[in-house]
């Protein structure tokens, strides 16, 4: 496949699903037709070709939001390379009917900050130990931390350098006069006291990824 094999229009719209793609958006017939100020009768008929030259993947159904995506070879054939794993956002998590399908694909996340609130200067920790089993965090997880000056709200979640040698704890923070107290979220741990002066505050929780594979061993 070359690009003298496609039209002029059709390679408009392969470079449209690409670009919208690598911004993680939803690609859809609608998103396109705005995009490219196209009536959306007209993009489709230029998908089917795409897809039949294999360069995207364009499944309609009746009644179902098809969501458009460019081919490993859709991108190859623009010197671009999906090298990134993306992940399908398919929207809140709902205490009803299980399942979900095409139409209720918000977009894709393919980086850290697609879904977490990441500033530049934070960094990831992994998590030893079973002190924050209570709010999901196994070992091997991994935690987001934001570097801060200023002292943690009460029962906020921070890494905070203790006594002993090179040691940092991530626990729920409160501090009581001239004390610091540390809490656990995992009973089998006792609470942690310091004089406020003895502790650092290192940083603060921002984000936390699950490996699964702790909770696969448990």
């Amino acid at each position: 496949m070359t690009l003298e094999q496609l039209t002029s229009r059709q390679l408009d719209v392969l470079k449209e699903v690409i670009r919208l793609d690598l911004k993680g958006e939803a690609v859809t017939t609608r998103l396109l037709a705005d995009a490219m100020s196209m009536p959306r009768q007209n993009v489709r008929i230029y998908l089917k070709a795409l897809q039949d030259h294999a360069l995207i993947e364009y499944k309609a159904a009746e009644r179902h939001t098809a969501i458009v995506r460019a081919t490993d070879k859709g991108f190859a054939l623009l010197g671009h390379s999906r090298v990134t794993l993306s992940l399908p956002i398919i929207g809140d998590v709902a205490a009803g009917q299980p399942g979900y399908a095409d139409e209720h694909i918000e977009g894709y996340a393919t980086r850290l900050q697609d879904v977490l609130d990441i500033h530049e200067g934070d960094f990831l920790l992994r998590v030893r130990g079973e002190s924050m089993l209570g709010v999901g965090i196994y070992p091997g997880d991994f935690v987001v931390i934001r570097p801060m000056q200023t002292e943690p709200l009460a029962g906020e979640i921070a890494l905070v350098a203790v006594p002993g040698d090179n040691t940092a704890t991530l626990k729920r923070w409160h501090r009581n006069n001239g004390t610091v107290t540390l809490l656990s979220e995992n009973p089998d741990y006792a609470p942690m006291t310091f004089p406020t002066q003895d502790v650092l505050i290192q940083g603060c929780l921002v984000g936390h990824i699950g490996t699964g594979r702790s909770r696969q061993a448990r």
